[in-house]
């Protein structure tokens, strides 16, 4: 299993369209680069819900 990155981590946040009309988004990915490349974390409804999982996934406060 693979180790934990160190603090602060580095993620981004992808948004999926559901392939419902034009730009329409069905979903929000976190994704990583550890423990590979592009590695999805989470799934969310709301661009807030992925932001909210990014900080704490991100972790600047901790060591």
């Amino acid at each position: 299993m693979a180790g934990h990155p160190p603090y602060p981590r580095k993620a981004w946040i992808v948004e999926i369209s559901d392939g419902k009309g034009d730009g329409k988004i069905g979903h929000y990915e976190l994704r990583a680069d550890h423990p590979y490349e592009d590695t999805l974390i989470s799934q969310h409804g709301t661009r807030e819900d992925a932001e909210d999982a990014k900080t704490r996934y991100i972790g600047e406060n901790k060591e």
